[in-house]
């Protein structure tokens, strides 16, 4: 009873039906005895099956039972192919249902799309001022303001750059919203992507970093995307090694922040290694920020360059004069008056 139960519990919490979890439990039963039989006697007789360790501690019942059940299932992979199979079916059902929704907020965004393109440049940028307010107020930021602030940027990169966001590309903002892994092929338009979600966090008064793997990378994207951000009212930051620490404070303090991983992660240290808030570069003074975060290449930043660790070091002066004045200290201390030997534990 308590393996039956150990692993019916473990087939409910993968999310499995309790008929599922019954038939896992079939299957897994001579694994069960033979890991948890075993041990019980090492003098008690073996059975000839060598699936069923200690079978015969067993009532006749249930030796019965579990002979009907064939350690063939478990040989063959099948325990491994129905927890793969009823996973897949669960994710991807999960995942068909989770892309309807936002297929839905795409074509609502697509409907905003012709009274966005009447707006003249000031009412673009006032739309910004407007969103700001609504957002104060209370307004949940992922409500209707939402998909008129993805409508607003689409229209804003195509004024100023000639780049339209195409309806996957707003899908990858908002799967990016949501704070989940976006996969996109080369080509299909990730730098273009990053603007929808930046520019819609950083409305609510908290900067947005959008984070890449070299100052290359770091420059281009701020150049060209944002112009953007510009156009639509918003201030851009860019952080590039060499920086002092006054434009670091400068550009850490704009509402769209292009930085990449490791200048981010050493501004991070420096910060807590910092004798006062005077000294800090990161938004907020304290070493800590609150913001929203775009990563570029995510599986090489997040992966890949996180198994380096980020070490801070640098060459001191040596001070001499300390160390001559410990030596002539030393000197002149005299045993059993200024300190004792013991001899028998030394």
């Amino acid at each position: 009873k308590f393996l039956r139960r150990q692993r019916y519990y473990w087939a409910k919490m993968v999310g499995y039906s309790k008929g599922a979890a019954l038939l896992a439990l079939s299957a897994a039963a001579p694994l069960c005895v033979s890991y948890y039989v075993a041990p019980v006697s090492k003098s008690s007789r073996l059975s000839k099956n060598p699936t069923f360790l200690h079978s015969n501690l067993l009532p006749r019942a249930l030796r019965n039972d579990l002979s009907t059940t064939s350690s063939s299932a478990l040989s063959m992979g099948f325990m491994e192919d129905f927890v793969v199979g009823q996973d897949d079916k669960t994710r991807k059902a999960a995942n068909d249902k989770y892309i309807e929704t936002l297929q839905e907020r795409v074509n609502r965004i697509n409907d905003l799309e012709p009274t966005i393109e009447e707006l003249g440049d000031e009412e673009m940028i006032a739309k910004t001022k407007e969103f700001r307010e609504r957002l104060a107020k209370g307004e949940d930021i992922n409500g209707p303001i939402l998909e008129e602030a993805f409508a607003v940027v689409r229209e804003a990169a195509w004024r100023v750059i000639e780049q339209r966001h195409y309806d996957v590309q707003l899908m990858g903002g908002l799967i990016l919203h949501d704070g989940r892994l976006a996969e996109m092929a080369t080509g299909e338009g990730k730098t273009l992507v990053s603007t929808l979600p930046c520019y819609l966090n950083s409305l609510a008064g908290e900067p947005s970093f959008v984070i890449t793997v070299n100052d290359y990378l770091a420059r281009r994207d701020m150049e060209k995307m944002g112009q953007v951000h510009r156009y639509l009212g918003l201030s851009v930051g860019l952080i590039q090694a060499g920086m002092t620490e006054d434009e670091r404070k400068k550009a850490y303090s704009c509402d769209v922040v292009y930085v990449t991983n490791s200048e981010l992660g050493f501004d991070y240290l420096r910060d807590h290694l910092a004798l006062s808030p005077a000294q800090t570069v990161l938004p907020g003074n304290t070493g800590e920020f609150k913001g929203f975060c775009v990563v570029d290449e995510a599986d090489s930043v997040l992966i890949d360059e996180a198994r380096t660790p980020l070490i801070i070091s640098k060459q001191v002066p040596a001070p001499a004069n300390k160390y001559r004045a410990a030596n002539t200290l030393a000197e002149n201390l005299k045993e059993g008056v200024h300190y004792t030997v013991d001899q028998k534990n030394k």
